[in-house]
């Protein structure tokens, strides 16, 4: 490992659930570059670039959380305009979630640790430069069960990113 890490917390899907996306992925008539499924996530919170020694700091505020299990269903699809992003999204986020997702940011903030301010919108991305949008959404409904977070690492490969979990609570 570098000195310096690109990092994220996510929720990270397991196989089923990963499969399960890759299949609707599969089935949108757009053009664009689409998301690996092993890189399927939902960000709870983008750290950015950080020090290595700020990483048992970043440990410790996530291992002070308690996340709460719960479900989501995959059920819509959205997309980030000017990054031509494509994602598949949740009409409702569970209150305990949304609460979770609020206590992990006041505690990276408290620890001084910095993050992407943006509004948290729950999403897993699945095509970036998005060229052409699909006329029309096939149905889907994909359960998801939620028991835990990751503490993920970005690193530049090629022409795109490999994510690495560095940490699961």
């Amino acid at each position: 490992m570098s000195d310096r890490h690109r990092l994220f917390f996510a929720l990270v899907p397991g196989r089923s659930v990963r499969n399960k996306i890759a299949v609707f992925q599969e089935s949108l008539a757009v053009s664009g570059r689409a998301a690996q499924p092993a890189q399927f996530h939902a960000t709870l919170a983008f750290l950015g670039m950080q020090q290595e020694r700020q990483l048992p700091l970043i440990r410790q505020v996530a291992s002070g959380l308690t996340f709460p299990p719960c479900r989501v269903t995959l059920d819509h699809l959205g997309r980030f305009g000017r990054a031509g992003v494509l994602w598949l999204g949740v009409r409702s986020v569970p209150g305990e979630l949304m609460v979770f997702q609020q206590a992990l940011v006041q505690g990276l903030q408290d620890a001084g640790i910095g993050h992407d301010p943006k509004p948290w919108k729950f999403h897993v991305t699945l095509y970036r430069k998005l060229r052409k949008p699909s006329p029309i959404m096939p149905p889907v409904a994909i359960e998801w069960k939620l028991n835990g977070f990751d503490l993920v690492e970005s690193v530049n490969v090629g022409n795109g990113v490999k994510y690495t979990s560095i940490g699961h609570w």
